[in-house]
């Protein structure tokens, strides 16, 4: 089969949603495309600086690299990887290593910490706190909140303008799905607006569009090295349970993930945002309520 791009080469790639046949060279300049598209030129140009959450998967490196090279000719603009070891025994030093050799290959300044350094222990030792209390979130949960409240200080110790996130388009149908069946408003809106904070770096997903499949197709055929491992409390979360039932939806019917996405972007226009941001009376930083959802966990935990 011949690439509908440039009716040259043989196509290695055959898109289900779009019904496109495309070689590597074609694929990746249609990626690339896309993903600058996503950002505009409102974010692309001089005078910006970007903090990437890099946790050495294939999400994240894609992002970084595609960022690098958007960014390397543009003056007065940097880019800089933020790494936090969750405290996974056994599973997060190898992530991170691949992170440390991916930002030295493209010279990306980097910055890591360390769960213990910021609440003052590992995800592990969370976990079987939790089980000791017999409190049945996921261990997902916990480390999603902390990792981002981790992420969003680094940030803003590192006065950077924006703070770019590698979820790809089945983990943001995900998130909205899970926010749909439990009837959360709130966190939908959350999830598809900025909060205006000072306190609250700008969210980017540069990736968004773009399917988990096409996003490991990129990282092959250029040949990035990630960490292929998944995380070993990955498949203890409720997200692992709506990936399957999106997944099955999406072999029977090419696009659903598309239009999950679509249709919750329309839907954005009628969600309120709070404008108004308490401040956790534990750790200081931006919250819905007087206790951020973190200072909460490790509040139940008796970590705080």
């Amino acid at each position: 089969m011949i690439c509908n791009a440039c009716k040259k080469r043989e196509s290695t790639y055959y898109q289900r949603h779009s019904g496109l046949n495309l070689c590597d060279e074609c694929f990746i300049g249609y990626v690339k495309k896309k993903v600058r598209r996503t950002l505009g030129k409102s974010i692309i140009k001089n005078n910006i600086k970007i903090g990437m959450g890099l946790s050495g998967g294939k999400d994240s490196l894609v992002m970084a690299y595609l960022l690098k090279e958007y960014y390397n000719p543009i003056p007065n603009s940097e880019i800089i990887g933020l790494i936090v070891d969750e405290g996974i025994e056994g599973f997060r030093k190898k992530g991170i290593g691949m992170t440390i050799d991916f930002c030295e290959e493209y010279n990306i300044p980097y910055y890591i910490t360390t769960f213990e350094e910021y609440v003052g222990c590992t995800l592990d030792y969370i976990v079987e706190r939790s089980k000791e209390k017999n409190i049945t979130a996921n261990p997902c949960s916990f480390c999603g909140v902390i990792r981002r409240k981790i992420l969003n200080k680094m940030a803003l110790n590192n006065n950077c303008n924006y703070l770019a996130i590698g979820h790809n388009l089945d983990d943001i149908a995900q998130g909205v799905m899970m926010n749909y069946i439990e009837g959360d408003i709130r966190k939908l809106a959350i999830l598809g607006k900025s909060v205006d904070n000072p306190m609250f770096v700008k969210r980017l997903k540069p990736l968004k569009y773009i399917p988990e499949d096409e996003v490991k197709l990129f990282a092959d055929i250029m040949g990035i090295k990630y960490h292929k491992e998944p995380c070993p409390y990955s498949s203890l979360s409720y997200r692992s349970e709506v990936s399957e039932i999106l997944d099955n939806l999406e072999n029977r019917h090419p696009g659903t993930k598309y239009s999950i996405i679509s249709g919750f972007e329309r839907l954005l226009t009628y969600l309120p945002v709070e404008k108004e941001m308490d401040i956790c009376k534990y750790c200081g930083s931006p919250s819905a309520s007087d206790i951020c959802k973190a200072c909460e966990f490790l509040k139940r935990l008796n970590i705080i």
